[in-house]
């Protein structure tokens, strides 16, 4: 699937990273982290709205590219690229679903600096961020994450409040999600770009230097193209990336394959 997505973008002249898990397990293991279950891309918000336009039909069965802007029952805020053939089930919310095995493909946005603007810009991401994830809580939240005291007191509460924010129009929030995520283009002057769709939201607020034009990384005996310093990238978002976690963290999807 990778492959085939990775010889799409050359052809169309897409640019795209490999990311979070999928970037730790190409420096680490030069392939799969051996409990993941999904890949993980980034692309500039610029190059995924093309995708978005010519790529919703250009994948052949069993793959299907799908966006909730075209994807009925869709409720993720970034696309996927599925392989319809072979399913798993995510354990990791309160309700259990049935997915595809997908290539997650995430849109890079610019960011500010540190600053009265940057405040404004992360308080109007967080309000429609946050009231997705209270209308759709039982189906996405993952319950079963380590969480700081504090984030699981909210947690709670929110799982309470739930009934609340039933009758919110979810498509309508991933719209505006997005939209204010795209007031900052990638290809800006700014010092920084942000990951805010993937596993890490803020903590993903990334030196523009660390992206920079790419540089490539061997996963799974192939060669695709990474962040320019993968190293201050991971080190960024995992800390000591190459110390392995705990065998209870290493399944954060708790996701099975279904045999069918």
């Amino acid at each position: 699937m990778l492959k085939q997505f990775v010889a799409f973008c050359k052809e169309h002249g897409l640019r795209y990273f490999l990311l979070e898990g999928t970037l730790l397990g190409a420096v680490r293991h030069k392939g799969f982290i051996p409990w993941d279950d999904d890949i993980d891309i980034v692309m500039p918000r610029g190059d995924y709205n093309k995708l978005l336009e010519i790529g919703r039909d250009a994948f052949q069965a069993p793959l299907s590219l799908n966006h909730y802007s075209f994807t009925s029952g869709y409720y993720y805020s970034f696309a996927r690229l599925a392989n319809n053939s072979i399913h798993v089930m995510n354990h990791s919310a309160n309700i259990p679903r049935k997915e595809a095995v997908a290539v997650d493909i995430i849109p890079l946005d610019g960011f500010p600096d540190p600053g009265i603007k940057r405040f404004f810009h992360k308080l109007r991401i967080t309000y429609w961020w946050d009231l997705n994830n209270l209308a759709q809580f039982d189906k996405l939240v993952d319950q079963k994450r380590k969480r700081s005291g504090l984030t699981k007191v909210l947690l709670a509460i929110a799982s309470k409040l739930q009934w609340m924010f039933k009758h919110v129009d979810t498509k309508k929030c991933l719209e505006k999600v997005n939209q204010a995520l795209a007031a900052y283009d990638y290809d800006s002057d700014s010092n920084y770009v942000i990951n805010y769709l993937g596993t890490w939201g803020f903590h993903e607020i990334i030196p523009r230097e660390y992206m920079g034009d790419g540089k490539e990384v061997e996963f799974e005996g192939e060669m695709f193209m990474g962040p320019a310093d993968a190293d201050a990238m991971l080190t960024m978002i995992y800390g000591d990336y190459m110390q392995m976690p705990p065998e209870n963290e290493r399944n954060w999807h708790n996701a099975v394959i279904i045999d069918e």
